[in-house]
This record gives structure tokens, C-alpha cells and sequence, in this order.
């Protein structure tokens, strides 16, 4: 993939960015990355909290017109496979994934990707994909101080935000190239091989209700595979708590 930079000291959100131009008609490959953000975006609306000038920062503009609609999901998986490869290559660490769309260092958040679409009916226009990767911030806010990290914390050295960005993209090129040829298989195997949460017990939000039960798989089209009392369940959407937090009344989400 052939990418096209743009970079920025300041904006209000990259992805937020990248949808305009998706809609005015940029190429894909388009990137935009920033030193700050100042109404970066998590999944359900949260805002992404990142100390300017320490952090990664970007969003990658799509045109898969080859991917059907319920086939989507997969892009989110291959950019966390981009970015977990680079981390253990790049930083010798030993990230885990977790379902759908986050990257843990030690049981912590030091990565979230948000996936944004835009259809015509039922044509697909564009997606855009941002990646918010903690590297050298050393301080969160306290609200999430306890549930979060960065690569300096954890790895007790300071790490250069150019090499592991053009690293992410070059990698994402590669598993991008997978499901262009069909190959999810390859991007799930390798999805599952980072995940450490397979057996444990966890709860999953829906809305407004909640299930508990043990984590069993990741399903070929990305679902979540639960096995509950009444039974197996399958679910593509909710959030994760891991039961050692529920369990303690502490109600921390990892």
C-alpha cells in the first residue's frame, strides 16, 4: 500500500479528520497523525485521554471494496496484528490481545482501535481505522490510572514514535494484503496466538445487561464465543471486564 502523510502538531481527531476526506474523495492509504488531539475518540464516545508529544496518535483511510459488509470486523483484528508484531520486534514485549479491538501490556490498556464507516446505502464509501498507542506517557489521569499503560512504563525505557509508526504501517500493509487475498484464517490465527484470555471467566456488557460466563473462542467472522450456564453464546458486540475485577467489587474494565 502506497501511503500518503499527513501530520499535524494539533487537531481535534484524526479520525474525525479522515472521514472528511474519505467523504471528498482521498485515495486509500491516506494517513493522518498527531502530536495532540484534542477530541480523540474511543469506542461508545469515550473520550481518548494521550499527554501531547508522548504517544501514536493516527488514523488510516480504506476503500476494502472487496470485503462484504458482515466482513468488516476483520480490519479491526489485522491493525491489532500490525500493531502487536511491531511491539514484540520493536520492543521485545509480549503484548495480549483483547477481544474486540484493544492491545494489554500486564493486563493493561496500552492500546484502543476504532474502527468508523461510511455507506451509501448499502455500498461502502470509506472506513477509517485510528490506532491510539501509549508509548512514553508516564502519567494517566486518575480515572484510569489503574487500567492503563504505555510502553515506557512498561518497559522502564523511552521508545521512538517515528520508528514504531512507520513499523505499524508497514505491517498493516502486509495483513492487509492477507484479506485481500481471502486469507482470514491467517489474521485470526495469529490474533488468537496474542490472546491470553481464552478459558477465563469474564463478563460481558450489552447495553444495559450483562453475561457472565467463560471465554471460549473468537469465532471465524470475529465473534465472541461464550460459554455460559444455559449454554454457548455467540456475541459480536459488548465490552470485556475479566472476572478478578468483577469479583472484588472494584468494576475495572481491562
Amino acid at each position: 500500500m502506497n501511503y500518503d502523510i499527513y501530520r499535524f502538531g494539533r487537531i481535534d481527531s484524526t479520525n474525525g479528520y479522515l472521514m472528511k476526506l474519505g467523504d471528498e474523495g482521498f485515495p486509500e492509504g491516506t494517513v493522518a497523525v498527531a502530536d495532540e488531539q484534542t477530541q480523540g475518540r474511543g469506542r461508545f464516545g469515550r473520550k481518548w485521554e494521550a499527554e501531547p508529544l508522548s504517544n501514536l496518535l493516527f488514523s488510516l483511510l480504506l476503500r476494502p471494496e472487496f470485503l462484504k459488509r458482515d466482513e468488516m470486523f476483520i480490519l479491526t483484528f489485522s491493525a491489532a496484528v500490525a500493531v502487536a508484531e511491531v511491539l514484540e520486534v520493536i520492543g521485545g514485549l509480549k503484548p495480549e490481545m483483547k477481544w474486540p479491538n484493544d492491545i494489554l501490556l500486564g493486563s493493561k490498556k496500552v492500546c484502543g482501535i476504532l474502527l468508523e464507516s461510511s455507506f451509501d446505502g448499502d455500498r461502502l464509501n470509506h472506513i477509517v481505522i485510528g490506532i491510539g498507542l501509549n508509548v512514553n506517557q508516564t502519567a494517566f489521569p486518575e480515572e484510569i490510572a489503574s487500567r492503563a499503560t504505555s510502553l515506557a512504563v512498561f518497559a522502564g525505557r523511552k521508545f521512538d514514535r517515528e520508528e514504531i509508526f512507520m513499523s505499524v504501517l508497514n505491517g498493516f500493509s502486509r495483513t492487509y494484503d492477507e484479506i485481500k487475498k481471502g486469507n482470514f484464517h491467517s489474521v485470526m490465527k495469529k490474533w488468537r496466538d496474542k490472546s491470553h484470555m481464552f478459558g477465563r471467566s469474564i463478563r460481558l456488557k450489552i447495553a444495559d445487561r450483562t453475561v457472565d460466563g467463560v471465554f471460549e473462542d473468537v469465532a471465524e467472522d470475529g465473534a465472541l464465543i461464550i460459554r455460559t450456564s444455559s449454554g454457548v453464546q455467540k456475541f459480536t458486540a459488548g465490552e470485556i471486564t475479566i472476572s478478578e475485577y468483577f469479583s472484588t467489587g472494584r468494576g475495572e474494565t481491562i
